[in-house]
């Protein structure tokens, strides 16, 4: 009740407010106050100057000759006028104009066709400067004005035989003769039907001040229809962009005919714009456009407030008001005229009532109404003031601001509608988005808390299959398969769940380097072989074996393959799986074809959406939550390509995905092991590792294979295992098991710190997660003791997302492996790591010396701690650095480089060796460029390259942060062999080359180019060239003689 009193009061303040705006503008806008009025057919202005820049009326009595036609009337023919109705054919009568003349004709005459003539006399002091005029606005409906006798301008042809009438209803403006202090205006009139006469003001003053008043009430008017139009076309660009509100069009109805009727009455803007258009479209437009907005008002709030508007007296009102436009349309003017009259005021009265009845009853619940209410009071407030001014004649310049604070007050509720919506809209998706998130965090935890225990029963499995000494029976043996086999596709299942988890949230990282289809697909084919149940498939592959590599990552390829063909199993009972390939315009189409039960259109609109499957029955027989085709697209869509599907129910399915191709040079290591995908992918190529490294475990096999035989005790690997559930420990120890490490367990960090510091160990183990002492610090705690090659450290971890990795490489741990743990993945991990171990002591051991003066220990930590990172990345890679590194020990270590001379290709091996271990350790900011001529054979002193490259890279190029290039060439001139070897990094003042080659002792340098260029000198008697600027880069070169 509160709420409602409110709005009363506001609109009682808004009805004040703007009815003081209007009075404020008719003030401001009204004609200046003139001395006298027309009286008796004459205006006398003697004595009274006429303002240049204002208008006055010629209110006031006028001479009226009935049913008469002139142009112009001698003073000397005048009898003195009568002052009430006279017969036809009579004299003259003084009629107040602005009014309709009607009473002034015969009874006979009314409703009839009408003419007579109008005569005022206008007396001046003198002659005005300035040219005047008249403005007549409204003469119904036809009129000819003569000016001292002569005919000045009209609108139509007001004929004393109605025959050759020709209505002419609009404003126009008379031009009066210059040089004259007094003018007789004469104007003629007719009117076939309705009130004829001059009905509103004639304005008279200078020509400009006329076209000054006349601009401002058109412009008045055109702003005002733009306005109203913008709103319109606004409401309609709505309804069209989705809003499918039909009050919406009823709104912009209304605008229409809205805009219609301002341009239609007044200065009648619209019919100037179309001068051709009869007198009679010009009534019935006007007419219908004031219906059109009656009309469609209830239906427009009914539409938008439909819980409050279901009244019968809505539809009844729609069929009135259709019916009256339809007579306005098709019936004569004389008879449209007087029935605006008698229905045009109840219309309006019954529209009005419908309106606020249904916003009153709508705005007991919904405080927006209040703007619309508002809108409909000022609407209302307009229409008094036009019909008060009407009725006494009462002439105002254009006002707009009525109309247009009713439509800000539309505005006003579409604004606070649509805010009101956006608000709901976002709390709505925000509660869909943390219901999803919940969801998919729901999922995400419950597939890692199924997959711990699942891998467990997966590890405890794979270690009794692998357990040399303990061999079961081959029934046994066959259970155990299947239970592992079981396993294994439940992982996939979680797989899944864990992979669409990431996807949604961003955190897929891929790794892109040329791929073989060739080495993937047959592991692939192997892998699905145990999900085939029996079916009577025949898996086949067409791909050449000159099919280039494609860019892709090797484990997310493995798993959109291994995601398509095991979709295509599972929905083919019979028949064949294909798969082949091409490359089309530098992309490699890949194209796997079933036999199976197809789709339907409807299946194929939706089977990339998340948790979408095809045929329900066949579904559920195959498992899963169909999250792998969708997991298929995003991840094809992540490498730059598209996924399509082709189907036909009944005759199978057609998948095709694209992938950038790689080139001819693109190769991908067929022995690469991939990271962070499947177990099925882990057993094969972690299996070839260990078996490349001799100490894979011994499996049986059909023929009854020998097993391995285990290490001795003394030479196993010293492994230490902290992890605080003691059922992981045991799981992790019979992964590892007794063959091939000596394994010590710890419950605790503080357990595991005394064994630390009391015994060797290759490689320590730790969870993160323990209660008292986390693993990280653990970590820290260890690195006080032992460096990162010292002593490595794995760590166990639940969350493989970013900043975990981070937080634990930066405590100090060389590798680390996500929980649940996966047998293969977890051996391949120790493996590379105390290899790694014992490699480096040994070599320690036979070098330490000569390690130490040549090789800077930061590098070499820095390089093992580059190993240990690849490791957490990609395989592949960390061979293959680990590889250059064997070599660049390998090489350094060699007793040759104590030799005068060595090879030019073996100080290029080094060399290379060096550049890629840098390369993988700064990425971009290195660059390199070789300039070689083909067949170098000849003989340097060793390290004398590698010393110019290493003092480029280190005091040259990464002492910027940006990096930069170094350049290698070595060119055959004439009698001799140039190496030069040049970079862009900071370079070298002429002062610090001096002080290098006088200097005695360069620490930090190792075989330092002083020392380059003294062997270069007791060689050959040259020394080296240094060329360098600070900021410009250094350029060392020196000459081998032939």
């Amino acid at each position: 009740m509160r709420t409602y009193k409110k709005q009363i009061f506001m609109i009682l303040l808004v009805i004040a407010a703007i009815n003081g705006i209007r009075v404020t503008w008719n003030s401001f806008h009204q004609t200046i106050e003139q001395p006298v009025a027309a009286e008796n057919g004459i205006l006398d202005l003697r004595g009274w100057k006429l303002p240049p820049n204002h208008t006055i009326t010629l209110n006031g009595e006028w001479e009226f000759y009935p049913n008469q036609r002139l142009t112009s009337v001698p003073d000397s023919a005048l009898d003195s006028a009568p002052t009430s109705p006279v017969s036809a054919n009579s004299g003259k009568v003084f009629i107040p104009v602005p009014g309709a003349w009607d009473q002034y004709f015969p009874d006979d005459q009314q409703g009839r066709y009408t003419y007579g003539t109008y005569r005022l006399r206008i007396f001046l002091d003198e002659p005005a400067s300035q040219t005047l005029a008249l403005r007549i606005a409204e003469i119904t409906r036809a009129s000819a004005v003569y000016v001292n006798g002569q005919p000045a301008g009209g609108k139509g042809n007001p004929s004393a035989q109605s025959e050759s009438y020709k209505p002419g209803h609009r404003p126009y403006t008379i031009n009066l003769p210059k040089g004259g202090d007094s003018y007789e205006i004469v104007i003629q009139a007719a009117n076939h039907a309705g009130k004829g006469g001059i009905t509103k003001s004639i304005r008279f003053g200078t020509l400009d001040a006329i076209n000054q008043r006349t601009t401002l009430s058109m412009a008045l008017q055109g702003l005002l229809s733009v306005v109203f139009l913008v709103h319109g076309l606004y409401a309609v660009m709505l309804y069209f962009l989705g809003a499918a509100n039909k009050g919406l069009l009823y709104f912009s109805a209304v605008i229409v005919c809205a805009v219609i009727s301002v341009l239609g009455v007044d200065d009648k803007i619209l019919f100037i714009l179309l001068p051709s258009m009869p007198y009679e479209a010009d009534l019935k437009i006007v007419l219908l456009s004031y219906v059109g907005v009656v009309s469609f008002i209830p239906p427009f709030i009914k539409n938008m407030f439909p819980e409050y508007g279901q009244l019968k007296i809505v539809r009844w009102f729609a069929y009135f008001t259709s019916c009256y436009a339809l007579f306005v349309l098709i019936a004569p003017s004389k008879y449209v005229i007087p029935s605006e009259k008698i229905f045009l005021a109840p219309i309006l009265l019954l529209s009005v009532s419908i309106a606020v009845y249904i916003l009153q009853a709508a705005a007991r619940k919904q405080k927006d109404v209040f703007f619309l209410l508002l809108a409909c009071t000022i609407l209302g407030n307009n229409i008094v003031w036009i019909v008060a001014a009407a009725k006494l004649s009462v002439e105002m310049t254009f006002y707009p601001f009525d109309l247009i604070f009713t439509m800000l007050a539309f505005a006003a509720f579409w604004f606070r509608r649509f805010f009101k919506a956006t608000a709901q809209t976002k709390r709505l998706a925000d509660k869909l988005q943390l219901a999803n998130r919940q969801k998919d965090d729901f999922l995400v935890n419950t597939s890692h808390e199924l997959r711990n225990p699942l891998h467990g029963i997966m590890n405890i499995t794979q270690s009794v299959l692998d357990d040399p000494v303990h061999q079961t029976s081959e029934e046994h043996r066959q259970r155990l398969e299947i239970q592992l086999s079981v396993a294994r596709r439940m992982s996939l299942l979680l797989d899944d769940l864990v992979d669409i988890g990431r996807l949604k949230q961003n955190t897929v990282r891929l790794q892109i380097k040329p791929v073989r289809l060739q080495s993937v697909i047959g592991g692939i084919f192997e892998m699905l072989r145990f999900m085939l149940n029996g079916k009577t498939i025949e898996l086949e592959v067409n791909i050449s074996d000159r099919f280039p590599a494609v860019k892709a990552d090797e484990n997310r390829l493995i798993q959109i393959l291994f995601n398509l063909l095991h979709n295509a199993i599972k929905f083919t009972d019979r028949g064949k799986i294909s798969l082949d390939a091409e490359v089309v315009d530098g992309m490699a189409y890949i194209r796997i074809q079933d036999t199976g039960i197809g789709m339907d259109e409807t299946t194929l609109q939706r089977i990339f959406l998340p948790y979408e499957q095809g045929d329900s029955t066949a579904a559920r027989a195959g498992g899963g939550f169909g999250l792998g085709l969708s997991i298929c697209k995003q991840l094809v869509e992540l490498h730059s390509g598209t996924i399509t599907v082709r189907s036909v129910l009944g005759q199978g399915s057609e998948f095709t995905f694209t992938l950038p191709a790689a080139g001819e040079d693109g190769e991908a290591s067929e022995q690469a092991v991939p990271a962070h995908v499947p177990f099925y992918s882990y057993a094969k190529t972690a299996a070839a590792l260990a078996d490349e490294a001799g100490n894979r475990s011994a499996q049986g096999n059909e023929s009854g294979g020998d097993a391995e035989h285990p290490l001795e005790a003394g030479n196993k690997p010293k492994v230490l295992i902290v992890d605080d559930d003691l059922l992981n420990l045991k799981i992790l120890a019979d992964i590892l098991g007794p063959v091939q490490y000596n394994i010590t367990t710890a419950a605790s960090a503080d357990e595991a710190l005394p064994l630390v510091d009391n015994a060797r160990f290759d490689l320590i183990i730790t969870d993160v997660m323990m209660p008292g002492m986390s693993g990280y610090e653990l970590t820290r705690a260890i690195r006080k003791r032992f460096s990162i090659s010292e002593l490595p450290i794995l760590i166990l971890t639940a969350r493989n997302r970013a900043e975990d990795i981070f937080t634990g490489f930066q405590s100090g741990a060389n590798d680390y492996v996500t929980k649940p743990v996966d047998s293969w993945e977890l051996k391949s991990r120790v493996q590379a790591l105390t290899q790694l171990k014992l490699s480096i002591e040994e070599r320690l051991r036979l070098e330490a010396a000569w390690l130490q003066a040549q090789i800077r220990p930061h590098f070499l930590y820095n390089t093992i701690n580059s190993i240990a990172a690849l490791a957490t990345m990609d395989l592949s890679k960390m061979q293959a650095l680990l590889e250059e590194f064997s070599n660049y020990l390998r090489t350094s270590f060699d007793f040759h480089n104590f030799d005068l001379e060595v090879p030019v290709y073996r100080e290029l091996s080094l060399v290379r060796s060096y550049l890629f271990i840098e390369k993988e350790r700064f990425g971009e900011r290195l660059q390199v460029q070789w300039e070689l001529d083909p067949d170098l054979h000849f003989f340097l002193p060793p390290l004398s390259i590698q010393t110019l490259v290493e003092n480029a890279v280190n005091h040259g190029i990464l002492k910027r942060s940006r990096g930069g290039q170094v350049m290698i060439r070595i060119k055959r001139l004439a009698g001799e062999y140039e190496v030069c070897v040049s970079d862009d990094g900071l370079g070298m003042s002429e002062e610090r080359i001096r002080q290098i080659f006088a200097s005695p002792d360069h620490r930090g340098m190792g075989v330092g180019l002083r020392n380059t260029d003294r062997r270069l000198t007791q060689l050959y008697g040259r020394r080296l060239e240094i060329a360098s600027a600070p900021g410009q880069g250094t350029t060392v070169r020196f000459c081998i003689p032939i």
